[in-house]
């Protein structure tokens, strides 16, 4: 996805990089901030994350956690299982145990796992537990949640026409110009999500690929005909996470979408691309 240029401030967070822009640039430092915050809390990548702690002790007192946990599991919820964030042991298993950037294609060695559906997520306030086999893994959801919490602070704090670009996953008050696919472009006032399989690859140790968008009846990567799917939605955590469901399961998670006031772009393995009926495009 590519937006059309004005000033702003990037920089590289939660394994990809990052560009924010507003009216008020001086509030540019402190939304930067709050993205590398959210970063610490949420991978799980980090022994000292409050998700590694979640993962590692079965319950953990955050804020921020505790609220995209919730996220996470109403969108599980509403896609019956498309987006599932149970998948991190899963992931772990097939060699996604540490940023792809660190991942030694020579050296991946996956074994078999159990598919999702005995861990049950609990959140209370501030409290979240897990309680069954499993691991939470945030990958769909957190930075989408990440980007919709910025573009609200900068707006709480004073900015009125605000974008927020976390590796071509969007959020903006506009509304913004941006470029979706191949010659395609919306109009922006919402959030904006990708999730593809021809990114985020590895190879495993008997040669077979791999990507980070797992089925959960299977508990390895998804073989679906939907290669990549964007979604327009109200914000980019609906966003995010239904580009993933719609690349893990396209038919049911299609039906969810007009409820949820999104509308979506999709490609296959062939090249074929196409459009929910609701899609708008700049003109």
């Amino acid at each position: 996805m590519t937006v059309e240029p004005t000033r702003g401030r990037s920089f590289g967070a939660m394994g990809t990089q990052w560009w924010i822009g507003c009216d008020h640039p001086e509030l540019l430092p402190e939304a930067e901030r709050l993205v590398h915050d959210m970063e610490g809390r949420l991978t799980r990548f980090r022994a000292d994350s409050a998700l590694s702690e979640l993962n590692r002790n079965r319950w953990a007192v955050d804020p921020f956690l505790a609220q995209v946990v919730a996220a996470a599991d109403r969108m599980r919820r509403i896609t019956a299982g498309a987006f599932e964030p149970t998948l991190g042991a899963q992931l772990a298993g097939l060699g996604y145990d540490r940023g792809l950037d660190e991942i030694d294609e020579n050296h991946v060695v996956p074994w078999t796992l159990p598919s999702a559906g005995g861990l049950v997520i609990g959140v209370r306030g501030d409290h979240v537990r897990l309680k069954g086999p499993g691991h939470l893994d945030l990958g769909g959801i957190a930075k989408g949640w990440t980007i919709d919490l910025v573009h609200d602070d900068l707006l709480r704090r004073g900015a009125t026409r605000v974008l927020v670009d976390g590796g071509g996953d969007l959020r903006g008050t506009g509304p913004w110009a941006v470029g979706v696919g191949r010659d395609r472009a919306v109009l922006l006032d919402g959030g904006l999500a990708t999730s593809s399989t021809r990114r985020r690859t590895w190879q495993g140790a008997a040669g077979q690929r791999f990507h980070h968008l797992l089925d959960p009846a299977t508990g390895t990567s998804s073989a679906s005909a939907v290669v990549e799917a964007t979604v327009h939605a109200p914000d980019a955590t609906t966003a995010d996470a239904l580009a993933t469901a719609l690349v893990v399961a396209p038919e049911p998670t299609l039906a969810c979408l007009k409820d949820l006031g999104a509308s979506a772009w999709l490609s296959d393995r062939e090249g074929r691309e196409w459009t929910t009926p609701d899609w708008k495009e700049a003109v």
